[in-house]
């Protein structure tokens, strides 16, 4: 059987995709969706609320797409199912997402919800080249390094507007146009009586 250790430390197997590495798949698109969401409606900066909506939304096509190609997979093999459980996929069984959405909640700033984002998807990105590296030719190989590429996007992404809050949050505030006095009017008692001593 293999483990995580195995893999490492000898010349790593060629694997097929089953099953498992689907399910795992759709497993982190689903927890990411929710914790985009999530963190979203826990955001107050304009910009970084747009950027977790885009990003659940992504999850969502990716969503789709993997449920789609999973129903395929096991149409054309209906023993799918049965087969072992790869033992190194079983950190990732419930999304690399799932625990991160729970870190969300009052009293998590932007930065930090941003921050929690980078690191599941680092996280998310490193897993699916990982494994799709180690995949026979196929079309999970395929799905798993075209998955790696759409999260590094989404890494890079969520870097930049981190960025970008930081120097919002510390630019110093716009320099406002200087107030010009304008000349006082004299009264018009005082202008009447200087046309009357004339």
């Amino acid at each position: 059987m293999w483990t995580e250790s195995t893999l490492t430390n000898s010349v790593a197997p060629r694997i097929r995709p089953n099953s498992t590495t689907m399910r795992i798949a759709i497993a982190t698109e689903r927890s990411g969706q929710s914790f985009y969401r999530r963190a979203a409606s826990f955001t107050r900066d304009q910009r970084g609320k747009a950027v977790f909506t885009k990003l659940a939304e992504e999850e969502n096509e990716h969503l789709r797409t993997l449920e789609k190609r999973y129903a395929e997979l096991m149409a054309t093999d209906p023993l799918l199912e049965s087969r072992p459980t790869f033992l190194f996929f079983k950190g990732a069984a419930n999304g690399i997402f799932a625990a991160a959405a729970d870190e969300l909640g009052p009293g998590v700033s932007d930065l930090d919800a941003l921050l929690i984002g980078i690191r599941c998807e680092r996280g998310s990105h490193n897993f699916f080249k990982k494994y799709g590296e180690r995949f026979e030719d196929s079309e999970g190989k395929r799905i798993f390094l075209e998955f790696a590429e759409e999260e590094r996007e989404h890494l890079e992404l969520l870097i930049r507007e981190y960025r970008g809050l930081l120097k919002r949050y510390h630019a110093p505030p716009a320099p406002q146009k200087p107030h010009r006095a304008t000349p006082a009017r004299p009264s018009p008692k005082r202008a009447l009586s200087k046309r009357r001593s004339a």
